[in-house]
């Protein structure tokens, strides 16, 4: 326990107090948007830390474009890899501490893990809401009928000013004329890259893509 009143699993507790994040007085849930961008400065890695408030900052500015709820945004953007620093055994170690029975793709491609365990740290750590604790959860698989904000923290995840690849400009333009297009061309181009590297890709993309196709 981090908190008396809320789970902290020790596999989370003691990278915690490694990075000096945890304190026995310490409560996490519903920080202030300030405190909150610090304690999660803390967890990441600092080479991830450009893209974490870049993430953030392009999901308020699509929430104020597509009229979603700009504090959600943020805080979805700033969570969205805080376990992201935690070794593949560490995810799979904490997804059961937190008493979750992973798929067949899960256990084979633990890299996978940290939009699944981010979200519940999201929720039993810093006691978000649903709403943002499910953006957190598609973040990187997406799944069918995303919902308003979870297209936006994926698209922001895929386009933030810190990335850098081919397409990426057809994202940043879609991002802000077709919301839909934008997820699509994300997903797309995600469903290739792992073709091109031989890997398996996950029912939740496949289905992402499927609907997105279906609904035109």
């Amino acid at each position: 326990m981090c908190t008396e009143g809320y789970f902290c699993p020790p596999t989370l507790a003691s990278y915690m107090e490694q990075t000096g994040c945890c304190s026995s007085s310490a409560d996490f849930r519903r920080l202030p948007m300030e405190k909150l961008e610090q304690a999660v400065c803390k967890l990441l890695k600092p080479s991830r830390v450009a893209h974490v408030l870049g993430c953030r900052d392009t999901a308020v500015a699509m929430a104020k474009f597509w009229g979603a709820n700009e504090e959600d945004a943020a805080r979805a953007g700033l969570l969205h890899d805080i376990t992201k620093a935690l070794d593949p055994q560490q995810q799979l170690t904490l997804a059961g501490e937190y008493g979750i029975i992973l798929n067949t793709f899960q256990q084979k491609y633990p890299k996978t893990l940290h939009a699944l365990t981010g979200s519940l740290v999201a929720k039993h750590l810093f006691g978000e809401n649903e709403a943002v604790v499910q953006a957190i959860r598609y973040h990187t698989t997406g799944k069918a009928d995303m919902n308003l904000l979870e297209k936006i923290i994926y698209v922001a995840d895929y386009m933030e000013p810190n990335r850098n690849f081919p397409g990426v400009e057809d994202l940043r333009t879609l991002a802000f004329t077709d919301l839909d297009g934008a997820l699509k061309l994300g997903l797309t181009m995600t469903l290739e890259l792992l073709k091109q590297q031989g890997s398996e890709v996950s029912e939740e993309s496949r289905e992402a893509l499927a609907w997105l196709n279906k609904k035109g």
